[in-house]
């Protein structure tokens, strides 16, 4: 069985059971191979726009014995796929500018649930979210000594959240919730501490006033 970082377990833990898991940007393939160990989607298909990681990939599904059930597919993000029943799409360790630009290419991503765990500009994926009809509806955190790290299951739906495009609502009932809160307080203490937020519409007393 796959050991996967605490990152990827969280992202697997948001993932509903499926008929096909698309992994975009599957790099190595472990994701959509643990998933398939662990009975969540009956099949996978790995994409990535570069062919080096499909060949590790496809090493791994023969090491795995997963050659009946995964293949590969080289394309940018998910041009050329055909959306099927009980689809669920995968888009992590990317940035926020990117994962938006791929859900805007596939609208038909709304019929679906799409995991995400964006690397960078998370702000930006969050207006994107909130700017063409999807929700957060379940968002969690980990993290290591330097970062956190958060999983979000994205879904048709009005975006639930506050201006500001740091969190949304559904990370509120994360366990890490209030320490995530206390690194963006210090974070934006150290470097704006009284003034106006204006990249993420918040003030550093808005801030202080959530933990």
């Amino acid at each position: 069985m796959i050991r996967l970082s605490q990152r990827l377990e969280n992202c697997l833990e948001m993932c509903p059971s499926c008929q096909r898991l698309i992994d975009v940007g599957c790099d190595h393939g472990l994701l959509f191979i643990a998933a398939l160990q662990r009975g969540i989607c009956r099949r996978a298909l790995g994409c990535d726009l570069r062919q080096g990681p499909l060949e590790r990939a496809k090493e791994n599904i023969a090491l795995y014995g997963m050659g009946e059930r995964a293949e590969t597919f080289l394309t940018n993000g998910l041009d050329g796929i055909e959306p099927l029943d009980g689809d669920c799409v995968f888009i992590c360790g990317m940035g926020g500018d990117n994962i938006a630009d791929i859900l805007k290419r596939a609208e038909w991503t709304k019929n679906t649930a799409v995991i995400a765990q964006p690397m960078t500009k998370q702000y930006r994926l969050r207006q994107f979210l909130k700017d063409h009809g999807y929700n957060i509806t379940k968002e969690r955190l980990c993290r290591d000594p330097r970062h956190f790290y958060t999983a979000m299951r994205i879904e048709k739906g009005e975006y639930k959240g506050e201006g500001h495009m740091l969190f949304s609502d559904a990370m509120r009932d994360d366990p890490l919730f209030y320490d995530y809160i206390a690194m963006l307080r210090e974070k934006y203490r150290a470097r704006y501490e009284g003034s106006r937020l204006e990249k993420d519409g918040l003030t550093y007393s808005m801030l202080k006033e959530l933990v």
